[in-house]
């Protein structure tokens, strides 16, 4: 069975299920950035929770290997479509906790601590193949908007001091960590350091973020206004270690704030 025909057939028994309320393809499908190693991800919109069974009894007409019910990363089900090794990824999402969401970043503003926009991303990015009220499409259309001024500020605002300017910034944290040789340590900050780093960047150039994967090229391919040296900088952190690893975050930071300057943006 094609690709195609195993979510035709999801969609249709899914959409039999009266709290399902749209249904949509999202990840690299839906973005143009599928590879060999992407899995097929569908997001299922409901007003109300489905139960565990309900969804098993679906999801054996096509698979014999999966797991129902994980909430590790929210209310989903991963399975291995029958006689492939393709992997399903099915999330299921309030819609009203999208609603909220997509509210707080469109009409609220609400900067946070990396991946700001990844859901208004998601939402507007979306193909939608079922949509019993129109409600989904109705969210999409609000997500089709210019990037807002105070939410590009908010960001930088929210992530640009804890990146090396603050008493808890991420250099100073890494830098305490260099010193008792803490390399988890080191790791889980760096790790954060990069995620507010990516957050700026996407903001400035006004584009909602694209979320966690394929980040360096779609920076160098998408985004007009980037540090000098981008790429280069960003790797040498991960390819010299943490010997330079203060000097290369020291380039990152200024090279990054001579930009924000050049934009005007209050840093």
């Amino acid at each position: 069975m094609g690709m195609n025909m195993v979510v035709y057939q999801l969609v249709n028994e899914y959409k039999r299920i009266p709290e399902v309320k749209a249904i949509t393809l999202a990840g690299s499908g839906a973005n143009g950035r599928k590879d060999n190693y992407s899995d097929i991800d569908i997001d299922i919109i409901v007003s109300k929770e489905i139960d565990n069974d309900r969804r098993t009894q679906i999801i054996k007409k096509v698979s014999d290997y999966m797991e129902v019910g994980n909430d590790y990363w929210g209310d989903g089900d991963e399975f291995l479509l029958r006689n492939s090794d393709i992997q399903v990824d099915i999330t299921y999402f309030q819609i009203n906790w999208i609603k909220d969401q997509i509210s707080n970043i469109l009409d609220r503003n609400i900067a946070c601590i990396g991946y700001t926009t990844c859901f208004w991303h998601n939402v507007k990015n979306a193909v939608i193949v079922y949509d019993r009220d129109g409600v989904f499409t109705e969210l999409q259309n609000k997500c089709k908007i210019a990037y807002p001024e105070k939410l590009k500020n908010n960001i930088v605002k929210k992530n640009y001091p804890i990146l090396r300017r603050g008493f808890s910034s991420y250099y100073n944290q890494i830098t305490k960590a260099l010193r008792r040789n803490d390399l988890v340590s080191i790791n889980h900050r760096l790790s954060a350091f990069i995620a507010s780093y990516f957050d700026i960047l996407f903001a400035i150039n006004e584009i909602p973020h694209p979320g966690e994967k394929k980040l360096i090229d779609i920076i160098e391919n998408q985004c007009n206004i980037k540090p000098e040296n981008f790429k280069e900088n960003l790797e040498k952190v991960f390819i010299e270690g943490n010997d330079k690893i203060l000097k290369n975050l020291d380039i990152i930071v200024d090279n990054l704030e001579v930009v924000l300057r050049k934009e005007n943006i209050d840093i």
